[in-house]
């Protein structure tokens, strides 16, 4: 294997370089984001300080630190465009990046910035840790890397294995996402939109195969960051006037402010509904922003179709790898900081059209058709029928004859969809950003079924696939991804944000370590590895499913590592002996189901939400790849490039 001396013109980052660069990430990623509750004491252009850096100034800190470190590391690149980089940035970016990521920003305010901040992160440490080297080494997935730096078929495989889950949870996001866009275009239930999304991922791919469509990619991406823009300032000419949302965010958290003092002086919300965008940590503690945004930046870092497709010896030359990161990073930026001036906005658009009072009678369309496709619920309803929506708000708690905001529940990623339109946004003006949804969920759902074929073909044939050489192997891989990603996509409640953060976090959990340390640790092996991967991903899997799927059997068995307090521990060990009393079949279904609602809200590790699991499986994962790597020193293992 060629070392790092016979490659010409590659980058090489000195160890001073590489410490230094890791080390303004952490301060700009983590310790000034988590310093908001200090810095919001102090205001920038109308914003709070820690809601700005946050939003925006980490933002553009992390793509001069791109830039600098891409200068500094050196390596002669040939001259190329910049669509592989513009590719690049729509494969990391994604719908659920765009739906997802506004949503949770519009839903709980300052926490959900974890999710954004993560993405871009991410790409940064990328270009620091992962691009210089990983471009080493003459592979053209991460199928190859391990093949190659450990050697076996047990530790490629297990990482295919971890990739398959991933790429299944990340597809299922973005399809998630793609199809409230679909929807709001088509008009159509939410499973024919995943299913036309679907269909439509599928043909891109095929196409993909055949056919070399990375400059089509590039292009589309220019396409979907104008259709974010352009919707953007059409949504803050409605609530605001025409100003330049990115420079105005300040003033629209203002302008929000006073609605919500509106609303209450005029009984139209209760304290209760109001949501505080610019105050850190009242949704999420410190301990879960810094394990959510740590999912996505870790993930990303360690993510296969990024890998693979754009920072290989296939994709770019070795000298120009950090150099496309950085650009890449570029465009990013400019749509995850364009997300919460959208949220923002947006609410203040919809909540405008509130604040004029809505009578229950005569309840818009715009409003009843948002709630039948499933958008919100109004009044505990989703319904077409105004009538209906009239009648079941005429007999809610409280109410006098009006709206309220306390009324209207919306869906973490309905918002983004239905709030333009019920503030009666011109449906010309909310197409850009509708069909920029549908590009990203078409770049990353092409991207993850292709990487993921590349690794599998790799191992098996020396090489991934050329152009029209798809065999059944791997179209059968492709399709079976596809039917879970769809299944997971239509029954899963969970809002897409969080959902990519899961699937960043299982990457995280089982690839970021080995990934890291077989490029800078020459005594990694394929022990280590392999140890690594599968108690990351195994305690990773665990809370997951624990949480999500079986909360009553988690907590059964783990409830000593809970955060629920004593009363709430009685509580579940109430309703555990109802369940178990019950003998009437019915009974004891309604014992069950209250039950498993209950333990859903109790059964975690420490109250971390299940990305933030990352906060334990990588120091974990870490430890014991080190300490297998050493009892096992003594076997041949295959070097590292640099």
């Amino acid at each position: 294997m060629r070392r790092q001396g016979d490659i010409t013109d590659a980058s090489r980052p000195s160890r001073s370089l590489i410490i230094a660069g890791v080390a303004i990430w952490l301060v700009v990623t983590l310790a000034l984001p988590l310093s908001a509750l200090t810095l919001n004491f102090f205001r920038l252009g109308g914003s709070p300080l820690g809601f700005w850096i946050a939003a925006q100034g980490s933002l553009i800190a992390l793509v001069l630190l791109a830039f600098f470190y891409a200068w500094r590391a050196g390596g002669v690149a040939p001259a190329e465009r910049l669509w592989p980089s513009f590719a690049f940035a729509g494969e990391a970016t994604g719908a659920a990046a765009i739906i997802g990521f506004t949503g949770f920003i519009a839903a709980i305010g300052y926490d959900a910035l974890a999710l954004p901040l993560g993405l871009v992160s991410g790409l940064t440490l990328l270009a620091i840790l992962v691009a210089p080297r990983f471009v080493l080494y003459p592979v053209r997935s991460i199928g190859g890397f391990f093949a190659i730096r450990y050697g076996g078929n047990l530790a490629r495989r297990l990482a295919l294995l971890i990739t398959t889950a991933a790429t299944i949870v990340l597809l299922a996001a973005d399809l998630k996402a793609g199809a409230y866009a679909m929807q709001s275009l088509a008009r159509i239930e939410s499973a024919e939109a995943v299913t036309i999304l679907v269909v439509s991922v599928a043909a891109v791919w095929l196409v993909g195969s055949v056919l070399n469509v990375r400059t089509l990619a590039g292009i589309s991406f220019a396409a979907m960051v104008i259709g974010v823009l352009v919707t953007l300032a059409a949504i803050a000419a409605r609530a605001r006037g025409w100003t330049i949302p990115h420079l105005t965010l300040g003033a629209a958290l203002e302008n929000h402010l006073s609605l919500n003092m509106t609303l209450v002086v005029n009984r139209l919300a209760d304290v209760d509904a109001l949501t505080a965008l610019a105050s850190p940590f009242l949704q999420l503690s410190m301990r879960n922003f810094a394990g959510l945004l740590l999912a996505v930046a870790f993930g990303v870092v360690a993510a296969p179709h990024l890998l693979g497709r754009h920072v290989s010896q296939a994709a770019v030359a070795p000298g120009g790898a950090v150099r496309r990161t950085a650009w890449a990073l570029v465009g990013v930026a400019v749509v995850v900081v364009s997300l919460p001036p959208l949220a923002v906005y947006s609410r203040v658009a919809f909540e405008t059209v509130l604040s004029k009072g809505i009578e229950d009678a005569v309840i818009p369309k715009k409003f009843a058709e948002a709630s039948d496709l499933g958008w919100v619920k109004i009044c505990d309803k989703n319904s077409r029928n105004v009538a209906e929506l009239a009648t079941a708000c005429a007999n809610a708690p409280e109410q006098r004859g009006f709206l309220r905001l306390q009324d209207l529940v919306f869906s973490t990623d309905g918002f983004v969809v239905a709030a333009p339109y019920m503030a009666a946004v011109e449906r010309a003006l909310q197409y850009p950003l509708l069909i920029a949804v549908v590009i990203a969920t078409l770049l990353m759902g092409n991207a993850l079924l292709a990487s993921l074929v590349d690794a599998d073909a790799e191992v098996r044939k020396g090489g991934a696939p050329g152009q029209g050489e798809l065999d059944f192997r791997s179209a059968t891989l492709g399709a079976s991804v596809l039917a879970g990603g769809s299944i997971i996509a239509s029954v899963s409640t969970l809002g897409s944000g969080l959902l990519f953060a899961e699937g960043f976090a299982l990457i995280a959990a089982g690839l970021f370590v080995p990934i890291v340390l077989g490029l800078y640790w020459r005594h990694m092996n394929s022990a280590g590895a392999i140890a690594a991967m599968a108690v990351g991903t195994l305690i990773a899997l665990a809370y997951l499913l624990g949480v999500h799927v079986w909360p009553v059997e988690f907590y059964r068995i783990s409830g000593l590592f809970s955060d629920a307090g004593e009363e709430a521990a009685q509580q579940f060990s109430d309703l555990d002996a109802a369940f178990s009393a019950a003998v009437d079949p019915q009974a004891r279904a309604a014992a069950w189901s209250a039950l498993r609602d209950y333990a859903a809200t109790v059964a975690n590790w420490g109250g971390l939400k299940p990305a933030a699991i990352v906060l334990i499986t990588v120091p974990i994962s870490l430890l014991v790849s080190i300490a297998v790597s050493l009892l096992f020193r003594n076997r041949k293992s295959v070097q590292p490039a640099g």
